[in-house]
């Protein structure tokens, strides 16, 4: 067996937890017999099985690469399979390898969150993942068909206890009684992967519209156009910037920067607090289609006498709201005679207080936090 073949049987043999460990960010390439180390599976009485072992990559997403990011905060990790331009997922067909998976118990798949869980229940549309932090194995459900009945003859006659009981219980002696065995073609489906390049990979983000990668933090840097419905990979973000890498299907990569606000068309809603030197717009996106409420995304601070942008808020817990939108509130929370910016958070759900975020300003900087401070309502 290869080394590398070996190194994931005996990773995946050891993991005893798929929780634990995490496996590492970066670039992993696909184990061409991996396929051939699924566990064959012992038949019941009465049955035998003839075993097939096939990859569970469909042939149409001609994937060799995945990408795997880990937030070390959420516990999580994100993986994305390199597959060809011309793939189409369709979980009712035999393309049914969903392109973005995250786990352990991810179940929240949405249009600006599209990946898929693993099978955390017993749909045999899902995929199973079993990973250490180095290798990981994906696994369809086995697939059993019927090939048809063997019939095995008596080697002897019954003797009067075997007849007494065979007549009595139907247990019948089978040396005596012959014996039928069921045929079954069982057929496995499992492909490996393993790390090629480790890669401080934090996020894996999903484009919903084409973008521009920019060489710079700099939206007039010259840029490469990014398609609508694909991933990049993210190496670090700021409030108004992700750092990302894009990698092609053959491993090919490429860095640079995307703009944070050309990612999503915000409702931006002025807000009637004002301070001295400063006015503030909230963005806001929409939660779903039949759904009226907003959902805060982004806070902006405005320099009164230019009109520039002076700082952007992202990346906080908010849960939808109604009405206007003008929500924003200044108030000295921490006492030092400067008011501090207080927005809504999170509702209180099980009937104890909600909170709200308050993100303290800065006299020396001229500037507000970027880290809120949740405070209960």
């Amino acid at each position: 067996m290869p080394l590398s073949l070996l190194a994931l049987a005996i990773a995946l043999a050891s993991a005893e937890s798929p929780a634990e460990p995490l496996l590492q960010p970066g670039l992993y390439s696909v184990l061409p017999d991996a396929h051939l180390l699924a566990a064959p599976a012992s038949a019941p009485p009465g049955q035998a099985y003839q075993a097939h072992y096939e990859h569970a990559l469909p042939a149409t997403a001609k994937v060799r690469y995945a990408l795997v990011a880990r937030d070390p905060q959420a516990r999580i990790n994100k993986l994305v399979f390199l597959t060809d331009a011309a793939y189409r997922y369709d979980i009712n067909s035999v393309d049914k390898l969903c392109p973005a998976y995250a786990f352990p118990g991810w179940n929240e798949r949405s249009e600006a969150q599209p990946f898929c869980r693993t099978n955390i229940g017993s749909d045999a549309s899902e995929a199973a993942f079993t990973w250490s932090d180095t290798a990981f194995s994906l696994r369809w459900q086995d697939q059993k068909r019927y090939l048809g009945t063997e019939r095995i003859a008596a080697q002897r006659r019954p003797t009067p206890e075997e007849a007494g009981a065979c007549a009595i219980s139907d247990v019948c002696a089978p040396e005596a009684y012959g014996r039928s065995i069921h045929q079954y073609a069982l057929t496995h489906y499992r492909d490996g992967f393993a790390l090629q390049q480790p890669r401080p990979y934090v996020d894996l983000l999903y484009l919903p519209r084409a973008v521009t990668l920019h060489a710079r933090q700099d939206v007039r840097s010259p840029g490469t156009p990014l398609p609508a419905d694909s991933f990049v990979a993210v190496l670090d973000r700021t409030m108004e910037w992700y750092h990302v890498e894009q990698v092609g299907r053959g491993g090919e990569r490429r860095l640079g920067w995307i703009d944070r606000d050309a990612l999503a068309t915000l409702h931006w809603v002025e807000q009637s607090a004002r301070m001295p030197g400063f006015r503030f717009r909230l963005g806001f996106e929409p939660v779903q289609a039949d759904d009226a409420r907003m959902l805060l995304s982004a806070i902006e601070v405005i320099d009164a006498h230019s009109g520039k942008r002076v700082q952007v808020m992202r990346d906080f817990e908010a849960d939808p709201i109604s009405g206007d939108g003008d929500v924003l509130r200044l108030e000295d929370i921490d006492a030092d005679d400067y008011p501090d910016i207080v927005v809504p958070g999170l509702s209180a759900g099980g009937g104890g207080a909600g909170t709200e975020s308050v993100y303290q300003y800065s006299p020396a900087m001229r500037m507000f936090g970027i880290d809120p401070t949740p405070v209960e309502q």
